[in-house]
This record gives structure tokens, C-alpha cells and sequence, in this order.
């Protein structure tokens, strides 16, 4: 508790000092005491999450916190005050930092999620590529197929009108000597 040193210890109920004047020590008193309990639990919280990641500290500047040295002059509502303000800004520079990760992290997740779904469309693709390469390939292959039908029925279809036709092949065609084996063997 944060009294001077001169109110330390004193009973004001034993005194004689009006009720008004008694009630109004006390309710400060008891202000003092509930301030006194909230910068404790807000040191405690401070130096676990400094302790739990020291890079969060804020920058050194003129209003990082300075240990409070005990001045008489000063009244112990004002460096109550003082400090209060002071961990008040450490606060509020500790929560932006964690509303800055908090959206780092949103936008993480989110960025892989939108990964994680490309990346099984595509490797539920690249499954479908033998079929489709089959598809294509069977459909090409249909094409060469019937052209090869078509151009083997023109075929018979010639080759049926020149047996039917009365055709003679022409006498007029020289004819080339048919070369035997010995006469083969004798080039070689």
C-alpha cells in the first residue's frame, strides 16, 4: 500500500476527527488499497508476458517506465496515478501488438486455407489426367480409325469396279527381264 510515511500505521477511527472527515480517509483507504491490489496484478501480468516473450517490450522512449523512487514531496496519489497511466500505455501498446498478430494469424490461416483447397483441386486434377489423356487419346485414335475404314472401303470399292470392269491391262507395256539368282550372283 502506498501511503506516506507519516499516515502509515495510523488508526483515524481512534482520533478525533469528525465522522465525515473519518469515512471519507477511510473510503480513500480503502481506493488506495483496491489500487494497490490492481497494479500488482497488472505487474504480474506485465512481467509474465515480458518474461513469456521479451521481444514484445516497447521501444525505449521518455515515457517507458521508471522506477518510482519515494519522494516526500510528492503525494502517493499522484505516483499511484503516475503509474497507473504508465502500465495503462504499456497495456494498451501490448494489446495493439496482439490485435497486430491476431490479424497476422487471421490472415495466415486464411491464406492457408485458400492453399490447402488449390492444392487439392489440383492434385485431384492431376489424378483425372491419365483419363483424360486416354479420352483424347481414344478419341484420336476413333478418328484415324474411321479414316482408315472409309479409305479402305473406297479401296475395295475401286479395286471390285476394276474386276468387274473388263479391264485388260495394256500389251503395249514393256515389260522389264526378270532377274534370276545366278544372274544376281554374278553382280555381287
Amino acid at each position: 500500500m502506498y501511503l506516506c510515511g507519516s499516515c502509515q500505521g495510523v488508526d483515524y477511527s481512534k482520533t478525533h476527527l469528525p465522522d465525515d472527515v473519518q469515512s471519507e480517509i477511510s473510503q480513500l483507504n480503502e481506493q488506495l488499497r483496491v489500487r494497490d491490489q490492481l497494479v500488482d496484478q497488472l505487474s504480474m501480468e506485465l512481467y509474465r508476458l515480458i518474461k513469456a516473450n521479451p521481444a514484445a517490450l516497447p521501444p525505449a522512449s521518455a515515457s517507458a517506465v521508471a522506477p518510482v523512487t519515494s519522494n516526500r514531496s510528492t503525494p502517493p496519489g499522484d505516483a499511484l496515478s503516475q503509474e497507473l497511466m504508465t502500465l495503462e500505455s504499456q497495456i494498451e501498446f501490448y494489446q495493439t501488438q496482439i490485435d497486430k498478430r491476431d490479424a497476422q494469424i487471421a490472415h495466415l490461416q486464411s491464406s492457408c486455407q485458400s492453399l490447402s483447397e488449390r492444392n487439392q483441386m489440383l492434385e485431384h486434377l492431376v489424378q483425372e489426367l491419365p483419363e483424360v489423356y486416354r479420352q483424347k487419346f481414344s478419341n484420336r485414335l476413333d478418328q484415324v480409325k474411321t479414316k482408315v475404314k472409309s479409305l479402305q472401303l473406297e479401296n475395295r470399292r475401286l479395286y471390285s469396279a476394276l474386276q468387274d470392269s473388263d479391264y485388260a491391262p495394256p500389251t503395249d507395256v514393256m515389260s522389264l527381264p526378270t532377274r534370276t539368282k545366278a544372274s544376281r550372283d554374278r553382280r555381287s
